[in-house]
């Protein structure tokens, strides 16, 4: 195989069969890449775990002092559903993980291995694997982790009913006559925007 590099002057200039032929082969290039199968998900192994709802739970109490770890774990959840074999495996592109949580390529490989260990404890398994990876930058989870994953978020997005009640009884434990001070800027404040 042999490769040329033309600048855009070289192009401008070419004769303009020398162009159609180059547009010829960039079209059908194109054209077969457009037309190639999307990269496909890695073939099920026994060795790609199912975390249910109370190892994600397990999972989350465990990573609860690592902020980046959490989000990585909950933007697991985010992932695209692809037929892996027998499973439905959810895809999560990992320059979008790294996008969305913000952290390098060194920090989500730390951060995927702290979740490892994490549901290895939980489980009690230190061969469990949640994770797989194909070569199109590409992280794969099972359909029962992704979805146990989901549920907890959901759980602890759900307003509590303690707190609701609360918010709507009135306040009996302020000393009475007691009045809260007016929000705003100091008076020396204030008087220094006047000057």
């Amino acid at each position: 195989m042999t490769a040329f590099t033309f600048t855009a002057q070289d192009l401008m200039t070419a004769p303009a069969e020398v162009r159609r032929w180059l547009i010829g082969k960039l079209e059908g290039e194109l054209l077969s890449f457009a037309s190639a199968p999307p990269a496909s998900p890695p073939v099920h192994s026994p060795q790609l775990a199912a975390c249910t709802p109370e190892e994600a739970a397990g999972v989350f109490d465990l990573l609860k002092g690592d902020f980046a770890a959490t989000h990585v774990f909950f933007e697991l959840a985010n992932g695209e559903p692809q037929a892996g074999g027998a499973v439905l495996l959810h895809a999560v592109n990992i320059g979008s993980l790294i996008r969305n949580t913000r952290i390098n390529d060194q920090q989500l490989a730390s951060c995927l291995n702290a979740i490892n260990r994490a549901f290895q404890e939980v489980r009690g398994d230190p061969e469990a694997s949640l994770f797989a990876f194909d070569r199109a930058s590409h992280v794969y989870v099972h359909e029962t982790t992704c979805q146990s994953i989901r549920s907890l978020w959901g759980e602890l997005m759900r307003p509590h009913a303690g707190i609701e009640s609360r918010a709507a009884e009135p306040v009996d434990w302020l000393p009475p006559g007691f009045q809260p001070r007016q929000l705003g800027p100091s008076d020396d404040i204030a008087t220094h925007h006047q000057h």
